[in-house]
């Protein structure tokens, strides 16, 4: 009877089953290649976060748009989300009692002192109890691990709208230079051709015909080099939001308003815009928010180990008919500390925490300096940008006087060409100090670990004292 016994138990604790799950290559490598932004699937993602079907496919793509697609697709989301459903299991284990154990035993005697029965068998029943709520600390420390997973999701979230914003940019960049890298051109070659028919007529050195023909080829190498970034610069926007180059062709960006961009963003980060967001910075950072979860985590590791000085408790009912004799017991056990109450393992704890509190105040430092360069090189930037533009404007005002002169018939077609090619150059040169301006303040939204820009790079609703909430944190 107690074998059967036995034996019915073991059996009725086996509930699940071992599944099997190799990884199949080609089965990823085809789940890769599928991915695509005008899915059912990334459909429903979409109204999820809030978007109706008639907003639905997207008639272009900007900064949130492609963010949502990352959020969907990269295999990078889909690890610290995995992590985070570990979390969560460890929360639900750690809040679980212990379980009782039950032992038996069997034995025959060849019955030499004149037993009444040859057998006898044994069985107990082992009942552990945790004291000093231990139990309680384990799953307070687990809920603080489970929000550093959530934090660690956040952060992966926040780190791929970051790329994908910094090579957006670039994208935007990429364009404007080769817009202005062809009109360079274009007028250099003009120059050319007005110097070789000069040359032809005797009015015109060679010396100088080949300076500007060096000149016009210094212009097409630059050019062709920017244009052989666009496709480098799509594949890595591809890669950004976990889809192919292919597919990720496909879409219509956005055009930037880049006037308009930096209108906005100079008046919002005024001086006293900074303090506050040194503020939001160091209350609402991820890593700030995990460092105090970590310090959360070593406090319940010292409550735990204190908690430890208590030994726990084992009850030992057990019920034995030993050679026609029966027997019952109840015994119990426990750990004796008697001399050593875990004072190692407590002043161990004790360390770890003073060392999460110190690196947390190494970081909250670190961020105020950071925070303090990225102010000072947003205003050196904006002070060469407005520089750019008063030259230019100097500039504008002398092309319309040589304009007026050429079109009176005192100047030639060769100086008012090389006038406008002076003006394309200065345009150069602003396309680059607002694009410095631009990555100045992408720099700022970076620190802070919060939308301070909307799409794209237009000043969105920002709130100092609300933490920052990533899509996709659930597990």
């Amino acid at each position: 009877g107690l074998i059967v016994f036995t034996i019915t138990m073991i059996c009725g604790c086996a509930n699940e089953k071992y599944q099997a799950r190799p990884i199949e290559s080609g089965q990823i490598s085809a789940k890769l290649e599928n991915k695509d932004a005008t899915s059912a699937e990334f459909k429903s993602f979409l109204i999820k976060q809030g978007y109706k079907e008639s907003d639905l496919p997207f008639a272009s793509w900007g900064l949130n748009e492609l963010t949502l697609c990352a959020l969907n697709y990269h295999s990078k989301l889909d690890v610290v989300k995995a992590q985070l459903a570990l979390a969560y299991a460890n929360l639900e284990s750690a809040g679980v009692k212990q379980n009782p154990s039950l032992s038996g035993n069997i034995a025959r005697s060849n019955r030499a002192n004149n037993d009444i029965r040859p057998w006898a068998y044994g069985l107990n029943v082992e009942i552990p109890i945790e004291t000093t709520n231990k139990r309680k600390i384990r799953r307070e420390e687990a809920e603080h691990l489970l929000e550093i997973a959530r934090i660690d999701v956040a952060d992966v979230a926040w780190q791929l709208r970051s790329i994908i914003a910094n090579d957006l940019l670039r994208y935007y960049e990429n364009l404007a230079q080769v817009q202005a890298l062809s009109k360079e051109f274009k007028q250099r070659d003009a120059i050319v051709n007005i110097m070789q028919k000069r040359m032809q007529l005797g009015a015109l050195s060679n010396t100088e015909l080949h300076s500007a023909k060096l000149q016009q080829q210094k212009a097409l190498f630059a050019l062709n080099a920017e244009q052989a970034k666009t496709a480098e610069i799509q594949t890595n926007l591809a890669a950004d939001i976990g889809l192919t180059h292919e597919k990720f062709s496909k879409l219509t960006l956005k055009p930037l308003d880049i006037d308009a961009t930096l209108t906005q963003q100079i008046a919002y980060l005024s001086v006293p815009r900074a303090e506050k967001l040194q503020e939001s910075a160091l209350l609402n950072r991820l890593d700030v928010r995990r460092s105090l979860e970590k310090y959360a985590v070593a406090e319940a590791n010292i409550k735990l180990e204190v908690a430890k000085q208590t030994p726990d408790i084992s009850l030992n009912p057990g019920y034995v008919f030993e050679f026609g004799d029966k027997i019952w017991s109840l015994g119990f056990s426990s750990l004796l500390s008697l001399l050593n109450k875990n004072q190692t393992l407590i002043k161990e704890a004790t360390r770890l925490r003073e060392i999460e509190g110190a690196q947390f105040e190494a970081l909250q430092a670190k961020i105020i300096g950071d925070l303090e360069f990225n102010l000072a090189n947003y205003s050196a930037n904006l002070q060469k940008l407005n520089q750019v533009k008063q030259y230019q404007e100097t500039q504008l005002s002398f092309e319309r006087k040589i304009q007026r002169q050429y079109d009176a018939g005192l100047v030639d077609k060769l100086q008012l060409t090389q006038n406008q090619l002076n003006t394309t150059i200065l345009e150069q040169q602003l396309v680059s100090a607002q694009f410095n301006q631009l990555k100045a303040a992408l720099a700022l939204e970076d620190l802070m670990q919060k939308p301070i820009f909307d799409d794209f790079l237009l000043v969105t609703k920002f709130s100092e004292n609300n933490s920052t909430e990533m899509v996709g944190t659930s597990p």
